[in-house]
């Protein structure tokens, strides 16, 4: 054989080789390395190629029927490898039933590597959420949220970007997350053995979305008592007068129609009236007044949240039922009874430490409660965050932060949203009605631990420029792709202006922070001395994006039903007194 027929041989039984070697890792995830880098997947250096291959009858059946989240069978070429027999389906909840009732189809959806085949896997990776960017101008809360937190040091979600095809045509830019499940707990724990769950207050009722509940397409939020930002009507609030005039979001004053009384019930959009549920009541609070934040107050929803609000009740694992029926993994009554033994020592007080991660813990509320998402424990939703119990101690993972930077609770005050104390970072919730939190706030140890663990945090990413060397190295990375989104709920110079306002964002927050570590602004919001704080002129929250933005006004693509919301010009109503309405 002559050297260069052996030397064509080589190459070919090399590539053969190697091209095997990655299915094998698709198939079954065995090599340690590709399990921990997943195909080079979350590689955040270039934006990644994903075309689903979906027979055309099973698109149309998803864009006819979003909200039923059927799994349908699909083929998906990561990077060029090829992954067959997945399943393919929409995800979210409230962000679902938005674009289902526009005239978007931008979906966020959902791939199971391991549905149809038990062993498939994509280098090990179980799962992956791909995220539409909805109510995002910047395109990288989710992205610089996570980021901040592994800075932090909490174990979150790998997340990447991607340029999403269906069936060859271009569908838009959107974001790869990891699952957090099996694989994510072996990349972090070095294992799958624990006892994961990912609580949801019940009266959210996520998980139905299918018929009209409430006046909200899937019944995610139940109607607040007066007019919400979709344009879907709700009951007045106690106490408006027919003939009030009403400030709308353009500041214009406006009347409500002749004949209008108060308590009538209006039809939603179902064209059935509808009366607010009893232990649903409007919050009294106006933006930048409070204890809570300074970021105004969404309605308090009452009642229990069976355990989402990981308050102890007593020793029944059926009053826990949002913790208990939402478990990630199998879950025996041991574990059961472990984690109702952590929930009472917050209620108590006593052994804390004996039953949670209290390092992982205080490190986790440092870095969220940097980016301020209230659509979470710190707000009045109770959900988008895990527990996870292994060996004994019960940790808090990260999920879902499209809506940080104050993008659900819209405040049009942004000097108390960049000026907020670091010891008070709730919203519409008491300490004492989030016993996870009030657990550090109420230790000289723990929040001795916070605050250095914030010294930390803005030393390493903040004030050394690197936040900021991030936010442009991602958006010059994406900016062509977000250029030619053919489905984007944003245009181009909404981006580019977001993106500006997000880095004096994170800016002035850090400088905010620094002065209330170094004992020159209250680390308590209603302590604080308004000369004190730092200057928030030129600031505005919406152009960064506020649940259920998008671009256009109605009828444009992307656009939500009333229009715009959450950008000025928009649709968005308010209360008679003036204040905004709460985020749904």
């Amino acid at each position: 054989m002559t050297l260069k027929r052996f030397a064509a041989f080589f190459i070919a039984f090399m590539t053969l080789f190697t091209l095997c070697s990655c299915r094998m890792n698709i198939d079954n995830g065995s090599d340690e390395v590709s399990r921990s880098q997943y195909g080079g997947l979350f590689d955040t250096s270039k934006v990644h190629e994903i075309n689903v291959e979906i027979s055309e009858e099973d698109w149309e059946d998803l864009l006819a029927h979003p909200l039923e989240k059927t799994k349908y069978h699909a083929s998906v070429t990561i990077d060029g490898n090829r992954v067959e027999n997945v399943s393919f389906a929409t995800k979210g909840n409230t962000s679902l039933s938005m674009v289902a009732s526009s005239d978007s189809d931008r979906y966020s959806f959902k791939i199971n590597f391991g549905k149809y085949n038990k062993k498939q896997t994509y280098f090990g990776l179980d799962k992956l959420n791909l995220n539409n960017i909805m109510s995002d101008a910047t395109y990288m809360k989710d992205y610089l949220s996570y980021t901040i937190m592994r800075e932090a040091g909490v174990p979150s979600p790998l997340i990447s970007y991607v340029s999403l095809k269906i069936n060859g045509e271009l569908h838009g830019l959107y974001i790869a997350i990891e699952e957090i499940d099996g694989s994510f707990l072996e990349r972090n724990l070095g294992t799958k053995d624990c006892a994961l769950y990912k609580p949801e207050d019940e009266r959210l009722d996520n998980d139905n979305a299918g018929a009209p509940e409430n006046g909200m397409p899937g019944g995610d939020m139940p109607d607040m008592g007066f007019p919400i930002s979709s344009g879907m009507p709700g009951n007045p609030p106690d106490g408006f007068q027919p003939g009030m005039n009403m400030p709308d979001n353009s500041g214009e004053p406006m009347t409500p129609p002749d004949g209008f009384n108060p308590g009538d019930n209006m039809p939603d959009n179902s064209g059935m009236p509808m009366t607010p549920p009893d232990e649903i009541n409007p919050g009294s609070e106006r933006p930048g007044e409070g204890g809570n934040g300074g970021q105004g107050q969404f309605p308090s929803i009452g009642g229990s949240s069976a355990g989402a609000d990981l308050k102890y009740t007593d020793d029944d694992p059926d009053s826990y039922s949002a913790i208990f029926d939402n478990c990630e993994t199998d879950v025996t009554d041991t574990d059961k009874s472990e984690l109702i033994a952590a929930l009472k020592a917050l209620s108590t007080g006593d052994d804390v430490d004996k039953y949670w991660d209290i390092d992982e813990l205080v490190r986790y509320f440092a870095a969220h409660n940097f980016v301020q998402n209230y659509d979470s424990y710190t707000g009045n939703m109770l959900h988008n965050y895990y527990l996870c119990e292994n060996s004994g101690k019960v940790s808090v993972y990260p999920w879902d932060y499209n809506l940080a930077f104050c993008g659900f609770a819209r405040s049009d005050d942004a000097a108390s949203m960049i000026n907020q104390g670091i010891d008070t970072p709730l919203l519409g919730a008491s300490e004492e009605a989030r016993p996870l939190w009030n657990a550090v706030v109420s230790s000289e140890e723990y929040l001795e631990s916070y605050h250095k663990v914030y010294d930390e945090l803005l030393k390493s990413f903040f004030e050394s420029g690197k936040c900021k060397a991030e936010i442009e190295t991602i958006s010059e990375m994406i900016r062509p792709y977000v250029a030619n989104d053919p489905t984007a709920f944003y245009t181009e110079a909404q981006f580019e202006e977001a993106v500006e306002m997000l880095k004096k964002v994170c800016e002035l927050r850090a400088e905010s922070i620094r002065l209330q570590l170094d004992g020159k602004l209250a680390l308590k919001t209603e302590e604080q001395n308004e000369a004190d704080r730092v200057s928030a002129e030129g600031v505005s929250i919406e152009v960064m994006g506020t649940q259920g933005g998008g671009k256009g006004g109605p009828g444009e693509q992307g656009s939500f039903p009333g229009g715009d919301m959450g950008r000025p010009g928009g649709s968005d109503m308010q209360r008679p007194d003036g204040t905004p309405p709460p985020r749904p």
